[in-house]
């Protein structure tokens, strides 16, 4: 068997890189942006940890002051439903 030279160089990717390449790949497949599909896994992320009580019991809930009106809110609750159902249809969450 003869060898053949190659000049195949791998790279390790970073973490960061391969998180960020996962999800521009997410975001095409789905037709979405970049950024909404990464907001999507972060918002998932905290969902998930205050529904096993990771979060202390104990620690005094700050009052909640935002200076966004009710339907800028109520948008982004249909924009993460609307992500949440494409990635369930892909098969991916």
């Amino acid at each position: 068997m003869r060898r053949m030279a190659t000049s195949i160089k791998f790279r390790f990717l970073s973490g960061d890189e391969v998180a960020a390449d996962l999800i521009s790949k997410i975001a095409r497949k789905i037709h979405e942006k970049p950024e909404d599909v990464a907001w999507f896994l972060e918002v998932k992320s905290i969902m998930g940890k205050l529904g096993t009580g990771e979060f202390s019991k104990s620690a005094k809930p700050e009052p909640l002051e935002t200076s966004k009106s009710v339907p800028a809110i109520m948008s982004e609750v249909k924009k993460f439903k609307r992500i949440g159902a494409k990635m369930k249809r892909a098969g991916l969450v």
